[in-house]
């Protein structure tokens, strides 16, 4: 059996060595080939879910100062909110027109009925429905596209005060959290925004560390279980024992 010449022998391995590296940079390329900041964030912006939960927490000086939880349906419409704010301590179920809502800290525990406009909370469930990216596209070149399995994770790092404002001037935010960003001094602020290959939002998660009058806050935010809740109802002991307000101001 006659072996191959040497020279022969290098020059096939040369070449496979070039192969290969030619098919890993293409392939390297191909990988590369992701999705705009703007595109992202243009296209999420605009899905419309049926369903999802979404908590806040601010934290000074490591303890909670306030937090809330919510979670909604849209077919019906249906919202729950626990809240724990500054001047805001309540439990809140509402269906279609009527609220019921629980204060808390207060020497009674009834739910109160009250009936409300359709729409009164539609702008609430907009800013959690999409339009919680809208402030940050004009801000796209902020954030970096990384690969998340078959996904796309959307990020941003940095102390960029209009990030910040973007953040906090969301509708949901104001709602049920007060927050004074005239004062407020960014220190870091970390987000990511998981969607699929669709642009459907699967979560977002906010931390933004800040300084508001001379105190170091934090405020996390965190949306998810999109489009994963298939039922939510008030229950039949808050609407059966709540107190009518609108059957009150007839008497």
């Amino acid at each position: 059996m006659k072996f191959m010449n040497k020279k022969l022998i290098l020059g096939l391995v040369a070449l496979l060595a070039l192969f290969l590296s030619a098919c890993s940079q293409k392939s390297a390329k191909s990988g590369d080939n992701l999705p705009s900041a703007k595109t992202i964030l243009t296209k999420a912006q605009k899905a419309n879910y049926n369903s999802m939960h979404a908590t806040w927490d601010e934290k000074s000086n490591g303890k909670t100062s306030q937090k809330a939880a919510v979670e909604y349906t849209t077919k019906p419409t249906i919202i729950y909110a626990d809240v724990s704010a500054t001047s805001n301590y309540y439990k809140m179920w509402v269906e279609g027109k009527n609220s019921y809502i629980q204060m808390k800290g207060t020497n009674s525990s009834h739910w109160f009925k009250t009936t409300t406009k359709a729409g009164t909370y539609s702008s609430f469930i907009q800013s959690l429905n999409g339009n919680l990216l809208t402030p940050f596209i004009p801000l796209h070149k902020q954030f970096k596209v990384k690969k998340n399995d078959n996904n796309y994770a959307l990020i941003y790092k940095g102390n960029n005060k209009r990030v910040w404002n973007a953040i906090v001037s969301d509708a949901a935010v104001t709602t049920l959290i007060g927050i004074d960003i005239d004062d407020v001094k960014p220190l870091n602020t970390e987000i990511q925004v998981d969607v699929d290959k669709n642009y459907n939002v699967n979560d977002v998660k906010i931390v933004s560390n800040y300084k508001d009058d001379g105190q170091k806050k934090t405020l996390t935010m965190n949306v998810d279980q999109i489009d994963q809740i298939k039922k939510l109802s008030v229950p039949s002991a808050v609407k059966k024992n709540s107190v009518d307000l609108g059957n009150l101001d007839k008497k």
